[in-house]
């Protein structure tokens, strides 16, 4: 989910890119990404691991995911929740593609 803020907190520290842009969130089962290739977009993350997304730039990026069509986001400040799944006599768990 990525919801649009306000700002970032201070604390967040920026994310390194990988080969295929910002990785929001990798299936483990699958290997497909929720990933924006654009250089307009930064990954940040606090220390209890609360992810943040900045996009700059003259126009909206392309979230890409191989599933689904492009998803634009225009230039601002988002927060980026992974879902968790519950059910009821188990742990919780991250959803995974």
């Amino acid at each position: 989910m990525i919801v649009s803020v306000d700002a970032i907190p201070p604390d967040a520290k920026p994310v390194a890119r990988s080969s295929r842009g910002v990785v929001l969130a990798e299936g483990e089962v699958t290997g497909h990404a929720h990933r924006i290739p654009s250089r307009h977009a930064k990954l940040m993350r606090t220390e209890l691991d609360v992810r943040y997304l900045r996009v700059t730039g003259p126009a909206p990026v392309a979230l890409l995911h191989e599933e689904h069509s492009p998803v634009k986001l225009p230039p601002g400040n988002y927060r980026v929740t992974i879902h968790t799944e519950y059910q009821p006599g188990a742990l919780p768990r991250q959803v995974q593609d």
